[in-house]
């Protein structure tokens, strides 16, 4: 019997015994990886808080005895899907009811998505801990954003506070921590700015002088519409606004347009040379947040000698809209409150 979304939701149930401290990460071809438990299958999947699902890459779910099927699907775009996040993925999951286990946490009767038609994507799919959805079904009964991990667990009452953060350390290991920010693990002053309620960490501004800032070795360009999305592989922008910006530093432009018309840019530049520096500022603090210099550098040729910045144009974004991905996050504390609708982050304690 196939079963609406609302009736799925309300069959959610956690059980377990203690939430450990933390959960260990780890990077690998620019996404932080965690272990997830499906049904009887053990999946390895990154960390993305720029999607809200549970996706398990086509043609590796196996029903398990417990799972049941839905009449419940969805159609995914994804930008950033590959290392150096020029390849987009398209996605078609139809969702299962089955057991899932993050943390030791087993959540029973938790809505799946076993891709059926797709794209590759890194690891074995996707763990998404965006904010709660919006309804994109247009009424139809069997479109589904699917169901996410961490609002369960807090609706269940196994996280309270309803936070969680992600400390990306620049040596490759990370950690998930649920509930509030551990104090002891950071240094310095903590910046928090409010979000947007629904479907992704983007800086929910009150006034366009509230925007945060784009600032390249110094120099502002201009105001943005930030997300901030640990499952992109690097800082994504609109393609004009970063064709300016890598002239301006003097980076050779390396584009390419596929069949569908899509068009990226990168931008290349001899390795002797310092890379410039991209950083966030967030009013009415006017202090930069720059990408950790050990990140700044999405790849090397393999001679050495030509590096290619870790910044990407798209033409699949619209003008002022920049995801803030993972090289940003590294060396950083970054705190995900789904009850106050905040980001907080401070630089990791060394």
């Amino acid at each position: 019997m196939s079963l609406t979304t609302s009736a799925l939701l309300l069959s959610a149930a956690a059980l377990v015994h203690a939430l450990p401290p933390s959960v260990p990460l780890h990077l690998d071809k620019g996404f932080w990886f965690g272990d997830f438990t499906v049904g009887q299958q053990t999946f390895t999947l990154p960390i993305d808080t720029g999607s809200f699902a549970i996706l398990i890459e086509q043609g590796k779910y196996l029903p398990s005895p417990t799972s049941q099927q839905t009449n419940l699907s969805e159609f995914i775009q994804f930008n950033g899907a590959n290392e150096d996040g020029t390849a987009p993925a398209e996605e078609t999951p139809f969702f299962v009811l089955d057991d899932v286990t993050f943390a030791g946490v087993t959540v029973s009767n938790f809505l799946v998505g076993n891709i059926t038609v797709g794209d590759p994507l890194p690891g074995d799919g996707v763990a998404g801990f965006s904010p709660p959805a919006s309804d994109f079904s247009g009424g139809d009964p069997t479109q589904s954003s699917g169901q996410g991990l961490i609002e369960t667990l807090c609706d269940t009452g196994v996280v309270s506070p309803c936070q969680f953060g992600l400390t990306l350390g620049k040596d490759g290991n990370g950690t998930f921590i649920f509930g509030e920010m551990d104090t002891s693990k950071i240094s310095g002053e903590v910046t928090t700015v409010p979000t947007t309620p629904k479907d992704s960490w983007t800086v929910n501004n009150t006034s366009e002088a509230d925007s945060p800032l784009l600032v390249v070795d110094g120099k502002s360009f201009g105001q943005i519409r930030a997300g901030f999305d640990s499952g992109s592989p690097n800082i994504i922008g609109p393609l004009d606004q970063v064709r300016t910006i890598l002239q301006s530093v003097g980076y050779n432009i390396s584009e390419q347009t596929d069949d569908s018309g899509i068009t990226i840019a990168l931008g290349t530049y001899n390795c002797s040379r310092a890379p410039a520096r991209f950083g966030f500022s967030f009013p009415p603090s006017s202090a930069v947040h720059y990408i950790d210099a050990g990140a700044n550098v999405l790849n090397r040729t393999a001679d050495g000698k030509i590096c290619t910045a870790n910044v990407l144009g798209t033409s699949t974004v619209g003008p002022a809209d920049w995801s803030i991905g993972q090289t940003w996050f590294q060396g950083r504390y970054v705190q995900h409150n789904l009850d106050n609708n905040t980001i907080s982050f401070a630089d990791l304690a060394e």
